[in-house]
């Protein structure tokens, strides 16, 4: 039977809530939304402007947000429309800053040419402890790097702060603050800018590369261009001395490991597998190579034409290192290999002999396969110097970013294999491998106890 009347609804249940159809002015207010969102979107500044003054018109002021949006849409527009930007900082002079508000505030008020107003800015934004992105420093940057050399002191404050906070910056960047310090008085600003360059950069663009020339012309040095013999020994035929290979000391691998194996074990069950996979690593001895299975298994397949992984392409890379006596690893998710798999009978052949001799790693379900090879990479290479990561992935996924950069690339640099086959030379040919060269590429001082002197 039904309810008796006032009597108690069981728990759980909740009278329906009529829905109510939007006022007029909602819905006007939320078509001036969208139509300002499309052109943010669309990156058309000029446009939202004019639906900014249509709000206006109709008496819809416009939030934090959307002020945020369309500073920074300014900013990244057409110098002729930045004029109309300072319609947008004005109104938001009163606002409580947040870091994303802030950076537009600083970028558009440098491309204006108000760097003072800009500084404050990013005093504000250190006053308040706020957190700092390298959109926050870059436009300051460029800016104080092409002001006049009274604001060179302006520009080593920024650079250090970034460098306090810890944020990376780019090429760009670095180009700037060289460009700054060149004709600083104490010449150590220059070299300090270009120590935390060659920790970050390590191809250098030809326009970087003029800004270098002006910057040590200027200290009556005259760059001198050479080719060096990286695979020779690497003597420098101007300076004789040696280009070094730049590695990660035996701590800072260490740190990385443990960077890894924080990140790897996002929950109970992940640290478990993870641990269990450091206790196989353990015992299985220290690699010569580690191989990235999927990343070479899928090497030049249209996965999307339902092309599937060939595990013959790992084996050739595998039976390139047991023919010159060095052990290998393989490490791959479990999915390539469970039930619902279609195996060639050449495939199964080649997975048992991978298995028969423990070779192979699989990675267990949910959990990301990369962590496992990066690991084993970087683990290894603090027993075996000489240890070599298999791989063309570019570790440009989420991931990646939350490693330590300076320590990721360095350890790149002196461990990363690409890698390609031979189409023309058939399914068994050994792959081509691209070895690190026996020195550092990237750029470094000629010696610790010279800063003046540089290899680039």
């Amino acid at each position: 039977g039904g309810s008796a009347a006032g009597e108690e609804k069981p728990e759980g249940r909740r009278e329906k809530r009529a829905k109510v159809a939007p006022n007029e002015t909602e819905m006007k207010k939320g078509e001036f939304r969208n139509r300002l969102n499309i052109c943010c979107r669309d990156a058309f500044f000029d446009k939202a402007m004019l639906v900014v003054e249509e709000m206006t018109a109709a008496g819809f002021p416009l939030n934090m947000e959307q002020y945020t949006q369309l500073i920074h849409l300014c900013a990244s527009a057409p110098p002729d429309q930045w004029k109309e930007g300072e319609k947008l900082l004005a109104g938001v002079v009163d606002m409580k800053l947040t870091e994303r508000l802030a950076s537009g505030i600083i970028k558009l008020q440098c491309c204006l040419g108000n760097v003072d107003e800009a500084l404050k800015c990013f005093d504000e934004m250190a006053a308040a402890d706020m957190v700092r992105k390298r959109r926050t420093y870059a436009p300051l940057l460029a800016a104080l790097g092409e002001a006049s050399p009274s604001r060179i002191e302006d520009a080593c404050r920024v650079f250090a702060d970034s460098q306090t906070h810890l944020v990376d910056l780019m090429e760009e960047d670095f180009a700037a603050l060289v460009q700054a310090t060149a004709s600083a008085p104490d010449e150590k600003l220059l070299y300090k800018v270009l120590r935390s360059m060659s920790e970050l950069i390590y191809a250098i663009a030809p326009s970087t590369l003029a800004t270098l020339d002006a910057a040590f012309a200027k200290r009556n040095r005259s760059p001198q261009t050479v080719q060096i013999d990286t695979e020779g020994g690497g003597t420098c035929p101007h300076c004789a001395s040696q280009i070094r290979s730049i590695d990660l000391e035996i701590e800072e691998l260490k740190q990385m490991s443990d960077e890894i194996n924080q990140l790897a074990r996002v929950g109970d069950k992940q640290a478990v597998a993870f641990d269990a996979f450091k206790s196989w690593l353990e015992r299985y001895g220290t690699p010569d190579a580690i191989i990235d299975g999927a990343n070479v298994g899928y090497y030049s397949l249209r996965v999307a034409q339902g092309q599937t992984l060939r595990y013959l392409q790992v084996d050739r890379v595998v039976q390139h290192f047991l023919d010159q006596g060095l052990k290998p690893l393989i490490v791959m998710h479990s999915r390539h290999f469970g039930l619902n798999v279609t195996m060639t009978a050449q495939d199964q052949k080649i997975v048992q002999a991978w298995n028969a001799s423990g070779m192979l790693y699989k990675t267990p379900p949910k959990m990301n396969d990369d962590w496992f090879w990066l690991y084993a990479g970087v683990w290894g290479s603090i027993k075996k110097a000489s240890l070599v990561m298999v791989s063309n992935d570019q570790m440009r996924d989420h991931h990646f970013q939350m490693l330590s950069t300076r320590k990721f690339l360095k350890w790149r640099e002196r461990h990363w294999v690409n890698f390609h086959f031979d189409t023309n030379k058939g399914g068994r040919s050994p792959p081509i491998l691209a070895h690190p060269s026996k020195v550092s590429l990237r750029m470094q001082q000629v010696s610790d106890e010279d800063e003046s002197r540089w290899h680039f």
